[in-house]
Formats: C-alpha cells, sequence, structure tokens
C-alpha cells in the first residue's frame, strides 16, 4: 500500500519544498518599502537616479527636479526628519525656498521612492545652485542613505510649460512641504560616478519581480499536481 501512495507523497514534497522557495522570495522581496518582512536591513538607502545631471546648465527657471531612491523615502513615519534632509542653496551657501513634494505613501506605492523639488519661485536665470542631501535621510524601515550627496547646475533663461509626468499622474495623491533649510552638518558630497545622469522614471522593483515569480512558482506548482495526478489515476 506505501508503494502506491509513495508517488503522491514525492509529488506532495515537491509542491511543499516549492511552495517554501516561494515563500522565501515573498520575505525577501521587503527593502524599505513595507512589501516584505525581510526588510534588507544591510543594504543602505541610495540615490539611483536624478532628472537633471550634476554639472547641467540652462536648467528652467521653474523646473521641477525628480530624485529617485532605492527603498521608501516617503512613509509617514519618516516624513518629519525626512523633509529637512533636501535643500536647494545658491552659489554664496543661501538657502532657497522650495516646495519639496512626497508622494502619499498609502495610495501611490508604485512612487513612494520618488521625491521632487520644484522652487517656491522662478530661480533667477543664469545662476548656479546646488541640491544637497543630508547623509540623515532615512527609509522606512530605518536604514539610512549610504552618503550624502550634490548636484550641482546652472539656469538658462527660460521657464518650462512641461509637468513632470509621474506629478501628472499623482494629481492630488502627494504631501507637500514648503522649506528652506540651509546646508547642515550632515551634508558631505560624495562621488556620484555610480549615480545615473538622467532618469525620469523609476527604476524596476525587484521586490515586486520576486513576488510575482513567486506567484507564478506556486501556480505551475499546482497545474503540475493536478497533471500529475490525473494520469495517475488513468493509469490505475
Amino acid at each position: 500500500m506505501f508503494k502506491r501512495k509513495r508517488p503522491y507523497l514525492i509529488v506532495l514534497a515537491l509542491c511543499l519544498a516549492l511552495s517554501l522557495s516561494a515563500s522565501f522570495a515573498f520575505a525577501e522581496g521587503g527593502d524599505g518599502t513595507g512589501g516584505g518582512n525581510g526588510e534588507n536591513r544591510d543594504i543602505p538607502l541610495t540615490l539611483k537616479s536624478a532628472s537633471i545631471a550634476d554639472g547641467a546648465a540652462g536648467v528652467a527657471i521653474n523646473e521641477t527636479i525628480q530624485l529617485n531612491f532605492n527603498k521608501n523615502v516617503c512613509n509617514v513615519t519618516v516624513l518629519a526628519d525626512n523633509k529637512k534632509c533636501f535643500h536647494l542653496t545658491d552659489a554664496d551657501g543661501n538657502a532657497v525656498a522650495i516646495n519639496l513634494i512626497f508622494p502619499d505613501n498609502q495610495v501611490q506605492k508604485d512612487y513612494r521612492r520618488e521625491v521632487f523639488i520644484r522652487p517656491a519661485k522662478d530661480l533667477k536665470k543664469n545662476t548656479q545652485y546646488r541640491i544637497s542631501v543630508d547623509n540623515t535621510l532615512a527609509a522606512k524601515n530605518g536604514t539610512t542613505i549610504d552618503n550624502a550627496y550634490a548636484i550641482t547646475f546652472t539656469t538658462g533663461s527660460d521657464r518650462t510649460s512641461e509637468e513632470n509626468e509621474i506629478l501628472k499622474k499623482l494629481g492630488e495623491n502627494i504631501i507637500t512641504y514648503e522649506t528652506a533649510y540651509g546646508e547642515s552638518a550632515d551634508f558631505v558630497p560624495v562621488d556620484k560616478s555610480g549615480l545615473d545622469d538622467v532618469s525620469k522614471k523609476q527604476g524596476p522593483d525587484t521586490g515586486f519581480i520576486a513576488k510575482i515569480a513567486a506567484v507564478i512558482l506556486i501556480l505551475a506548482v499546482i497545474l503540475f499536481t493536478v497533471i500529475y495526478l490525473k494520469l495517475r489515476r488513468r493509469k490505475e
């Protein structure tokens, strides 16, 4: 009797093993976005890309600058401190007022790694400015940024009529702060060789991809099991 049941037990064990593998994929998908249990706290928060390159010239005087990070920096648990970590200063180091825009973490989960910086009023024409990010910036899971970042740019003489594409999608699902914080002791420029020069699109969410792969794996196991059992019954 055991011999007759042995194939079924093998299939059951295989299904269990694959399901456990899928569950680990779900757990490891956490990256500070709130999507998983294994939050990858050993991976530091990093600025992945910016919508303008360091040293850019001819930037519109009303340009909205988008920063893309590798973790969730928009959660309400870190917003109060994170809003103090972004600065826009002129060549003399004077703070310039900005509208600091965070996507609503609860509504717009696909964009919770993005931060938008928009001048509160038009910048001066043909003038140099610097955006800086403090090394105290934190993700939802408590990890802080690997270092401070700075992007220096020079304005042109024109305004832009183009609205940031992601902000158009977000609509009213944003949280906006008007700030004018000068650079702090937590700001130390670093080498930006690993920073993408221009990127207005969010990078692939590896945690989400892992979860999709896990779901596909589970469905494949179920389908395989059903087919196998039907074939066994026909043989019997």
